[in-house]
């Protein structure tokens, strides 16, 4: 199968070596050898090592992140990270305020059984500045509406999808303890993926997601590599 360069859409974002708001740092290892000056490419040698959150940049969770004895990285099932996607048109939320249950009935019609969902919100905006968290949550009956139609994951483009119980004195967002959008999610072998950009590339269109995490042991979330493929014709 041949893919025409514009067909495909980059949903994550970039990781910058020290400048995320979970850890990310890169530096060469021992076995690294670059002669001084580099006069010739052939001189170039590097291996790199990484400090790396699994929750840096865009990232997908799955069960292990809650349920003791749930799915890690390694043993969630790869074709439950591929498969058509809609997106679900959430913007003009404020920082708190729910998608409800009538925005998400919006993909009523199109949304179609063992889809993976994206919820559009547009607060990628805010990735990686300090104060990044406040964001659109999803409600329980937003949620419970959505589990109907057994979707392979969920996703947003803002920084988390759970029930929110407050703000600090700074602002930063309180996430509701136990995580019950988290949890139930994960009842139903939901992955969820968070901080997603570019969905409105995608916008209004069906296409096909892929979602490359690696498949590491003990891992409850890796940073991913979130590609979706438009249709031919588009």
């Amino acid at each position: 199968m041949k893919f025409k360069k514009e067909q495909i859409v980059e949903l994550s974002h970039t990781l910058y070596r020290r400048k995320e708001n979970f850890p990310y740092d890169a530096n060469c290892t021992p076995d690294s050898r670059m002669r001084q000056p580099v006069k010739t490419p052939e001189n170039w040698y590097i291996e790199s090592t990484a400090v790396l959150a699994a929750h840096a940049g865009t990232h997908v969770e799955v069960p292990y992140h809650h349920m003791f004895g749930g799915r890690d990285c390694m043993t969630y099932p790869t074709d439950r990270l591929v498969g058509e996607c809609t997106v679900i048109h959430c913007l003009g939320k404020a920082p708190g305020e729910e998608i409800t249950l009538d925005d998400v009935k919006k993909a009523e019609g199109t949304i179609e059984d063992g889809d993976i969902v994206f919820l559009y919100t547009g607060y990628d905006q805010y990735f990686r500045q300090e104060n990044w968290q406040p964001y659109p949550p999803l409600s329980m009956e937003a949620l419970d509406w959505l589990l109907s139609y057994h979707p392979k994951l969920i996703g947003t483009d803002a920084s988390g999808v759970e029930l929110t119980d407050g703000y600090d004195e700074e602002g930063r967002m309180h996430e509701l303890y136990g995580e019950p959008v988290h949890v139930k999610c994960f009842e139903n072998e939901v992955a969820i993926v968070e901080s997603l950009t570019n969905l409105g590339e995608i916008d209004g269109k069906r296409t096909t997601v892929f979602v490359l995490g690696l498949p590491m042991q003990r891992m409850d979330a890796s940073p991913a590599r979130v590609i979706a493929i438009k249709d031919w014709n588009e």
